[in-house]
């Protein structure tokens, strides 16, 4: 049997040390053939692939993209991307919105490139202008240069506005002269740019418009002009109309919100709804009363004597004889006669008076002015929900109904109306989206279809890789094991040599021995004979190696 066994072959002494090849090779073996082992074999590997695929992933997708700049024109936008080509930049532009990206790696390195570069030019401002100014300029350079140094520093102020892509601002100034006497005043046209999809407000409009004409000396809100890129005057002043209805519509809601202030605390917000309409006076009255006192008083009175001499009285020269005093008056008895002598009245003369008055009226101007807004009419519904007013009385309706009248102000002389109802509510149903359209329907396919993805890749990739690794060395090593020139071990030996792929089931086990004992119980003479042949064929292999 010696004679049998071949000779070892001699091993290199550095693989002794180290435990030699063979040896790592059996325990490694071993290792791999552990059960635990073997189950956990396959999803290592998958985890191994999945790290592998993230690796490749990051490897090979783009780095996270970064706004570079969003706001550029064309020529602006071309310079930039020179400047990146040249420095080697990876960029993105949104074909939509003009917008330049870069990677996230990249965002300041190609800022410093742009501004290094100068393919971005700094806009001109208004002191920029003014410093580059020749000396020796004509006094009508100077003034064009101060309005177009206005204008610039009005653009760049208007453009800060949040939604304002551009902006022009132009001014006309008439020029001052000392022969004219009534100059015009400054006028002003500001040209918008909004970006995609925004509109400026009322209030933006009225701040841009302030904002120019608080720049500019002499210039009136009422004379800029704010035009966008579609044509609409934005500046346009809102007519009467509109003026109405916004009075009308404040007005209404200050109503409303008095009666659900009164309602609420009563039957709740939930059961009750009120409209009111507000029927306004919005013209405007201008009246102007003037009375006169008609018993006036005296206020000057001015009274005139003329005298003249009578026919047939001497005249000329004055003389001795017309300078002598008139003889004494001697009494006589009887009435005179003819008409009497005017008192004062000197003979041989004609008198004359006259008297003028001049009576003082009393004046009295009354102006009045009605404004527009007055009401004219008052109209008021309020519906009740039935549930909440169970057992209501149509004199608590009627309560229901002074007071809301009471609460807004209605005058029946005035031809106010309020109507207040009980009805039942409708419950409002809130119809709600289908699941697929809701926002977390979309996460979930994506996360789902991620995991079936990682799923087949384990199932349909990394397990085959697995069984090919594990399957065929095993069975290599049994055919190397039994190929070597060593004399072959016996059944008993050979199986405890080799390492077991798995587990035996102790079930299956346990059955097939107690068929064994039943055999050789019941038939004792033909488990003898398998046992006489199972030992003859062991001799005859044993024989034959």
């Amino acid at each position: 049997m010696a004679d049998l066994v071949p000779a070892q072959p001699a091993r290199n002494p550095m693989l002794s040390q180290l435990g030699g090849g063979g040896a790592f090779k059996d325990r490694l073996g071993a290792f791999v053939a552990q059960p635990a082992v073997r189950k956990a074999l396959p999803w290592f590997a998958g985890l191994a692939s999945i790290g592998v695929l993230a690796l490749m992933w990051a490897a090979l997708s783009p780095a996270p993209q970064r706004v570079l700049y969003s706001s550029l024109g064309d020529a602006e936008r071309a310079g930039v991307v020179a400047a990146l080509d040249a420095a080697a930049i990876d960029y993105t532009i949104d074909n939509q919105t003009g917008t330049l990206s870069v990677g996230e790696d990249d965002l300041y390195r190609a800022r410093m490139v742009v501004a290094s570069d100068g393919a971005l030019a700094t806009p001109e401002s208004g002191q920029d202008m003014l410093n580059s100014l020749p000396m020796g300029a004509s006094r009508t350079l100077e003034g064009d240069r101060l309005r177009a140094a206005q204008e610039r520093d009005l653009t760049l102020t208007i453009q800060e506005i949040d939604g304002v892509e551009s902006v022009r601002v132009h001014l006309a100034r008439p020029e001052r002269s000392v022969f004219v006497r009534e100059s015009a005043p400054p006028t002003a046209s500001v040209m918008l740019r909004m970006a995609r999809g925004r509109q400026l407000a009322d209030s933006q409009v009225t701040a841009i418009a302030n904002l120019v004409a608080g720049s500019v000396p002499g210039l009136s809100i009422d004379a800029v002009r704010i035009v966008d890129q579609h044509g609409r005057l934005l500046s346009e002043p809102e007519s009467e109309n509109a003026d109405g209805l916004a009075l009308q519509s404040r007005m209404e809601a200050k109503l409303r919100s008095q009666v659900d202030q009164l309602l609420t605390p009563m039957v709740g917000a939930a059961n009750f709804s009120s409209e009111i309409q507000v029927e306004l006076d919005m013209s405007e009255v201008t009246s102007a009363r003037e009375s006169y006192d008609k018993d006036g008083a005296v206020r000057r009175e001015t009274t005139q004597t003329s005298t003249a001499a009578a026919a047939g009285v001497a005249a000329g020269v004055p003389g001795a004889t017309t300078n002598m005093p008139p003889a004494d008056a001697q009494a006589q008895e009887g009435a005179p006669q003819g008409e009497p002598a005017q008192a004062g009245a000197v003979p041989g003369e004609l008198g004359e008076s006259s008297a003028t008055r001049t009576y003082e009226l009393g004046r009295e101007v009354a102006v009045s002015n009605i404004a527009p807004g007055g009401v004219k009419r008052l109209s008021v519904a309020v519906a009740l929900n039935q549930d909440a007013l169970k057992g209501a009385k149509p004199a608590d309706l009627k309560k229901f109904e002074q007071l809301v009248g009471a609460a807004v102000g209605a005058n029946t002389d005035r031809g106010d109306t309020v109507a207040v109802v009980v009805r039942p509510f409708e419950p409002v149903v809130a119809e709600e989206p289908p699941f697929w359209e809701a926002p977390w329907f979309a996460m979930v396919v994506r996360n789902l279809v991620a995991l079936i993805s990682v799923l087949l890749v384990l199932f349909l990739v990394a397990r085959p890789i697995v069984r090919a690794l594990t399957g065929p060395k095993d069975a290599a090593e049994d055919e190397d094991a039994e190929g070597e020139g060593a004399m072959p071990l016996p059944a008993g030996r050979r199986l405890a040599a080799q390492p077991m792929a798995a587990e035996p089931d102790r079930e299956q086990l346990s059955a097939q021995i107690e068929l064994a004992q039943r055999i050789v119980r019941e038939q004792p003479d033909d488990a003898l004979e398998a046992l006489r042949r199972m030992l003859g064929e062991n001799r005859s292999t044993q024989g034959v190696a």
